[in-house]
């Protein structure tokens, strides 16, 4: 497959215990849930009514609520690994730009924040409230994301501008990142200072990682209108030449 048409998708490993299945539908249920309702608000009852599962089922597999977003931490831990080490190694983006894979890696970024809202919303609230929980482990899917694109745009030197390509990488990413918590996760108090459509978003994102690596600031596409003025202005300056 063309690295630079590739698909980034979250990656489920599958399990094999059948046991797991009651297991699973109590986590899916409760994260589905999230998805309106902050976790303070999530209760137990409404957690089993939507796995179709009983309360005695969920206390014989976590010994409380916190439990619960512990579970759901861990599982979305072995996801996020999984899935940078599927998409995050240089191996796999041999034959793509750099505009390319930032592109493709934004996109992602975008969509998985809008997808997963209500939980990362929650372990990010958690990992305020208790700075020794798991949230905070160095190994977390936001460090290591940092990380592995910062490694990844270490190989691309030659086509990157900034003079250290994986400080960049690494910083740029984490700036997408951050805007995209503060849109995203947390975007009900800047709703009414910035409205703008997750495309939009995602447009500019891109723009602005690019800029900062230094890749495109010849291409015409980056030009400002400043630019643009004087290029136009020298071009009449010029002399036409002469025909015979």
């Amino acid at each position: 497959m063309d690295a630079s048409k590739k698909d980034l998708r979250w990656i489920r490993p599958s399990r094999q215990k059948r046991s797991q299945a009651s297991f699973d539908r109590i986590l899916n249920a409760a994260e589905s849930l999230l998805g309106d309702r902050s976790f303070d608000e999530l209760t137990i009852a409404d957690v089993v009514r939507r796995a179709k599962s009983s309360v005695g089922a969920f206390y014989t597999r976590f010994s409380n609520k916190d439990a619960l977003l512990d579970a759901l931490y861990q599982r979305h831990q072995v996801q996020a690994i999984a899935t940078m080490e599927r998409y995050l190694t240089p191996e796999q983006w041999e034959s793509a730009s750099v505009e390319q894979i930032v592109t493709q890696i934004v996109g992602f970024a975008v969509r998985f924040h809008r997808d997963h809202r209500g939980l990362l919303r929650a372990l990010v609230l958690r990992g305020y409230e208790k700075p020794d929980w798991r949230y905070k482990d160095p190994k977390s899917r936001s460090q290591l994301g940092v990380a592995r694109v910062g490694a990844l745009m270490k190989t691309r030197q030659c086509e990157i501008d900034h003079p250290d390509a994986k400080l960049a990488g690494s910083l740029g990413f984490l700036s997408v990142l951050a805007v995209l918590r503060e849109k995203i996760l947390f975007g009900d108090s800047t709703a009414s200072a910035l409205r703008i459509t997750d495309r939009q978003l995602e447009k500019e994102l891109i723009r602005s990682y690019l800029a900062y690596l230094g890749v495109g600031r010849k291409s015409p596409r980056y030009k400002t209108r400043k630019d643009s003025g004087r290029a136009a202005a020298r071009s009449r300056g010029r002399k036409k030449p002469q025909t015979l």
